[in-house]
Parts: structure tokens; C-alpha cells; sequence
């Protein structure tokens, strides 16, 4: 109980202090690609396409943010139609085309979309379990012989998708400074498109280690697997949380809006904890900062050297 008093004190003062009743946006970029774009009447009955990727499968992800995209339709005026793509790339790709106006970029998805996008605005970073960032895992069952991290060579790895940070790039990182090369060192190498296949693969026995979140163990937890007869191999980093990012171009009446909505949200009052309870623990959001994912810049950097 101590604990858990502490972190609601904490996270009190985290949205106290960062989450004012209103915010200002910065002016969108003065480059816009050529994209859709938006007539400064707004036309208010066009669906605002909300689109995310596939962090623990279509189906899962669309049922936990259900709620928040009919609470935003609310608040805006006009529908607001949920999108989980394909994959971390499809989405990155679909908001290059204009056809996604709000994504929800998980982090390593976010700086390669910016590098495609440079005049992707970025409005808001979430909050969740009391804590703006998050760990990446390996994870092995606790009784297979490569759940001890001098163990892994001829492991079965499974990563998540190659543009996802906790599910590859930063554990991909620690092998490397550990001497391990995946391609080389391992029995055999998979993406299985997102945390929840990595993690059912690793209980039904097809690989021996998965790269995953915190998060993705919770939810997996919700879902009734056993994850705690699973055993962290290594802690592979602290990760900021997903990026939030309007298309270029939307009209910035709109995009004013959208922001506001999603600041203004948050587990401290009761509609925020009815409207955020089926999400991955997010408690609410914070004002975009591009500079709170240079490290993900550079541990892609140190990786693209290691493995050109």
C-alpha cells in the first residue's frame, strides 16, 4: 500500500506540474509537403484519422483505445476513426502519404517518421504507470537454459518489429555490446509483428527469448498468459514514451484542438480514469519535446555503425 500511496503522489505531481488546463502550439512548420490539407472553414463532419501501431495486435490495440478515440470524437465535434496499422512501418509510411492525421509513434518510429517528415508536428509524449519512460526486456521462460544472459548463444530470438525500440532496437544494442551478434551468434532470428505474437510464440515453445516492455508483460498478464514464469535475461534500457504527431498541413484550429483534448486528460479525475483504463496504464500526457528522443538518435546511430 506504501508504494502504491507513493507512485499516486508521484504521478500527482508529475501531471500537476506538467499539465496545465491549457497549452499553446508552437506555429506548424512553414513547409508543407504535398499533402491533404485542410480549408481554413474546417470541414468538421471529415473523420480526424487517429492511427497507431500494432503494439500488442490489431485487435488489442484497437479494443484498449477504443474508448479514448470516442472520448476525443466528443470533445472535438466530429468523428474520430481509429486506425492500427499493419506494422511500426506501415504507419510511418501512411503518415508520409497524409492519409493518418494524429499518430501515436512508438519512439524509434517516431525519429524515422521526423527523418521522412521533417515538418511532423509533434504535440504530446504520454505518461504511463506514473513514469514518463519505460524498460526494454530479453525475456526467457525461468527453466530454459538460455535465460541466463552468458547463455545466449543458439538461443531462438524473437524481436518485435524493426522499427520498434523496446522490442528491438535497444535490446538489439545490448547484445552488441555484449559481443553478440543476432545473425551470427543465434540459432535462429523472427520478427513476429508485435509484442503480443513475440510473447505467445515464446510460451507456445518456438523461440527461447523474446525482446519486449514492461507494458507488453502487463498486458500479456490481462490476456492470461503466465508471464511470471517468465525470467528477465537483461534489462536493455529506459525508453521515453510514444510520440504523438499531427500530419503537416492540418488546419491549426484543429490541430490546437487535438492537443488540448489529449492534455487535458489524465487519471487524476474520475472521466480520465473511465476513459484511460483499458489503455496500456497510460495516466496522461505531457507537451511534445523532439529533444527527449535524441537518445533513441543515438542508439540507432551506434547500432547503424555496428551492423551497417
Amino acid at each position: 500500500m506504501k508504494a502504491r500511496h507513493f507512485t499516486w503522489i508521484l504521478l500527482m505531481g508529475l501531471l500537476g506540474i506538467l499539465l496545465p488546463s491549457r497549452w499553446s502550439m508552437s506555429s506548424p512548420a512553414p513547409e508543407t509537403p504535398p499533402q491533404k490539407t485542410e480549408k481554413a472553414s474546417e470541414n468538421a463532419q471529415a473523420p480526424l484519422v487517429f492511427g497507431m501501431t500494432p503494439v500488442v495486435g490489431k485487435e488489442a490495440t484497437a479494443e484498449r483505445f477504443r474508448a479514448l478515440t470516442e472520448h476525443m470524437s466528443l470533445e472535438l465535434g466530429r468523428p474520430v476513426s481509429l486506425v492500427v496499422t499493419e506494422s511500426y512501418g506501415d504507419l510511418i509510411d501512411r503518415m508520409t502519404r497524409g492519409e493518418i492525421d494524429l499518430a501515436k509513434f512508438s519512439p524509434l518510429a517516431y525519429v524515422r517518421a521526423k527523418r521522412q517528415l521533417p515538418a511532423l508536428q509533434l504535440i504530446a509524449s504520454h505518461v504511463a504507470a506514473g513514469s514518463v519512460n519505460y524498460s526494454s526486456y530479453l525475456v526467457a521462460p525461468a527453466g530454459n537454459p538460455h535465460s541466463n544472459i552468458k547463455r545466449l548463444r543458439g538461443a531462438r530470438i524473437c524481436f518485435a518489429d524493426p522499427n520498434s525500440t523496446s522490442g528491438y532496437l535497444f535490446p538489439l544494442h545490448h547484445l552488441l555490446s555484449l559481443g553478440l551478434v543476432p545473425e551470427r551468434d543465434f540459432a535462429s532470428v523472427e520478427f513476429a509483428g508485435d509484442h503480443r505474437r513475440c510473447l505467445e510464440g515464446l510460451f507456445a515453445g518456438r523461440y527461447d527469448v523474446a525482446a519486449t516492455w514492461a507494458g507488453a508483460l502487463r498486458d500479456a498478464r490481462t490476456a492470461g498468459l503466465d508471464v511470471g514464469e517468465l525470467a528477465i535475461v537483461a534489462k536493455t534500457g529506459r525508453i521515453p514514451y510514444d510520440a504523438y504527431c499531427l500530419r503537416p498541413g492540418l488546419h491549426p484550429g484543429l490541430a490546437q484542438r487535438v492537443q488540448t483534448v489529449l492534455l487535458e486528460l489524465n487519471t487524476l479525475t474520475r472521466k480520465g480514469r473511465r476513459v484511460l483504463s483499458r489503455t496500456l496504464s497510460i495516466n496522461g500526457w505531457v507537451p511534445g519535446n523532439d529533444a527527449l528522443y535524441d537518445g533513441i538518435r543515438h542508439v540507432e546511430a551506434k547500432v547503424r555503425q555496428a551492423i551497417p
